[in-house]
């Protein structure tokens, strides 16, 4: 008896503490962005233009959220089909430029670095805005009032989302 209750507790364990932390990892990211949200972020990188070709200026960014190779190798390297090589050719551009593949880098690159950057005790879609623009690390607190990418996400934000 006591065998079965030890094994029911270390089951229950694993389901409310382990479980989540694998899936976080493996699965699912456990942060959640609000669909609304994904799609002011997408507008406010390039307008949602699903057939933009890379920058080549100062960054190298690709795709309707206008990703870097190091962001997107931050979020696990993330590609079209689950067996693909993310070391091969062109793996970063494919992935960054297809807005499902996109999606989830920035799913993934939330999940790994998500925090309160504008400190209101809530981790929302206006953290993830500056996370996304101005990086995992402390920068995020800086200021993005003036940037072009925050006025649009701010008109996205308070206003009827048209993606």
């Amino acid at each position: 008896m006591l065998n079965k209750l030890a094994v029911a507790c270390i089951f229950a364990a694993f389901a409310v503490l382990i479980f989540p932390l694998i899936q976080g990892q493996e699965g699912e990211p456990a942060v959640v962005i609000p669909e609304d949200c994904m799609k002011c972020l997408c507008r406010a990188s390039s307008f949602c233009n699903l057939t933009a070709p890379c920058t080549t200026g100062s960054q190298y960014l690709c795709g309707p959220f206008l990703i870097g190779v190091n962001y997107w190798a931050d979020a696990g390297q993330p590609t079209l089909k689950p067996d693909d090589d993310p070391n091969a050719t062109g793996a970063f551009e494919a992935c960054a430029q297809d807005k499902a593949c996109a999606e989830r880098t920035v799913r993934l690159y939330m999940n790994e670095y998500a925090q309160d950057c504008n400190e209101d005790a809530v981790t929302d879609c206006e953290d993830f805005a500056r996370i996304h623009v101005l990086g995992k690390s402390d920068s995020c607190f800086a200021k993005m009032e003036g940037l072009p990418f925050y006025t649009e996400f701010r008109k996205c934000r308070d206003g009827p989302v048209v993606v």
